[in-house]
């Protein structure tokens, strides 16, 4: 988590793999287990949870991974995983089919079910909390996210 909890961190990261845009958009989200699941979804979504840029260029996402011996409440606690600065997903602006937000769950305000929809096939199916207490940068860049996103 000490790698990614503070903006200027998180920009470097980005930085580094020649990601950023001229308005960037960082937040933390988890896969959704009960929406990708089996041992292919495994295979070709091999994270438990995502650092993710959007901006102009597209959307770039680094790796997050779960301890295995932490259970399950690792899973929905990004700030118990850590970051695989070597994988990262991107894609560009031209891949990206749909990106639709929705609640989570009915009685749920706090946390968005996300999903990524590229024109190649693929879905990414994730959820995120609207703030983080151990990512400072979640509340405000989540709502930017989520307005960008939220009636197209």
């Amino acid at each position: 988590m000490n790698e990614f909890n503070t903006i200027e961190k998180v920009k470097e990261l980005f930085e580094s793999i020649n990601a950023l845009g001229s308005d960037n958009i960082y937040f933390v989200a988890c896969q959704d287990k009960q929406k990708v699941s089996g041992m292919v979804a495994g295979m070709e979504y091999p994270y438990d949870g995502l650092l993710i840029n959007d901006n102009e260029k597209g959307i770039t996402m680094f790796y997050l991974k779960a301890n295995a011996l932490s259970g399950l409440i690792t899973l929905s606690n990004p700030s118990k995983m850590t970051l695989d600065k070597d994988q990262h997903i991107f894609i560009p602006v031209e891949n990206i089919k749909e990106i639709k937000i929705k609640k989570f769950a009915l009685l749920n305000s706090k946390t968005k079910r996300i999903e990524i929809n590229t024109i190649d096939g693929k879905s990414h199916k994730l959820y995120a909390n609207i703030e983080e207490k151990d990512f400072p940068y979640q509340n405000e860049n989540f709502a930017k996210f989520i307005e960008k996103y939220q009636n197209i």
